[in-house]
């Protein structure tokens, strides 16, 4: 779940101060990659269990995770609302396991972030695809909430 969290580690190292540096406090620069860690380990976690909320089919875990003015790009260029989604969300038979790898954090303010990665999904039959996605969130009410998903199928 924290693949990319690993990413960030060495990014505090490189943001420390020089023994002899007139350079000013960099403080707030420490605590912005700890900000963006923890944002991307929270969104991980939502990508998570949207995912596996999707695959089972379970509409009442995945929705409250969508904003309502979200707008999915699928791999083949159609688009969905929210309700679409949620509509076409059904138990997946096909899918024997998947993970999400090379996530990370593209953007961040105080209300939105971007996060991209490589969705991997294998079928009973040993098929394997793997997508590349770009998720946008908003934070509401003190919550991240997925606004727009594009989907891009890697060969």
């Amino acid at each position: 779940m924290l693949f990319a969290a690993l990413s960030l580690c060495n990014l505090s190292e490189k943001l420390k101060p020089e023994a002899n540096s007139n350079a000013p406090n960099n403080s707030a620069a420490q605590n912005s990659a700890a900000d963006r860690e923890a944002v991307l380990t929270e969104l991980m976690k939502i990508e998570y269990e949207m995912t596996t909320a999707s695959l089972s089919g379970d509409i009442a875990a995945l929705a409250p995770h969508v904003a309502d003015n979200y707008v999915g790009t699928a791999y083949d260029g159609t688009m969905q609302n929210k309700n679409q989604l949620l509509a076409s969300t059904k138990p997946d038979k096909r899918t024997k396991s998947w993970k999400i790898t090379d996530a990370k954090l593209v953007s961040l303010s105080n209300d939105s972030a971007v996060l991209t990665y490589t969705q991997s999904q294998t079928s009973r039959n040993g098929q394997t695809a793997r997508a590349r996605i770009t998720d946008t969130f908003v934070k509401q009410n003190g919550r991240w909430l997925i606004s727009a998903e594009q989907q891009t199928i890697l060969k």
